[in-house]
């Protein structure tokens, strides 16, 4: 489950990212900048999907554990 504290990392990260960018962009030829520059945000979507599916991996654990204590409580109750 994403925290109040991931959101706050989320945006610090943000907000460092453009900030780096902004330096490269000042300090390299367009060609090189634009490259680094958009690996730095090829970095950060990459994490965004991570997170991702870490989240939708634990929310299909939790799922399949109330699936099974439900199929548990069926079977005992009907048994």
């Amino acid at each position: 489950m994403i925290t109040i504290q991931d959101l706050y990392n989320i945006v610090g990260n943000k907000i460092a990212n453009e900030a780096q960018k902004t330096l490269i962009r000042n300090n390299f030829p367009p060609q090189i900048a634009e490259q680094m520059c958009n690996a730095i945000d090829g970095q950060e979507r990459a994490e965004h999907f991570q997170r991702l599916l870490r989240e939708y991996n634990e929310w299909l654990l939790n799922q399949q554990r109330q699936q099974e204590a439900v199929r548990r409580f069926l079977r005992e109750y009907y048994h």
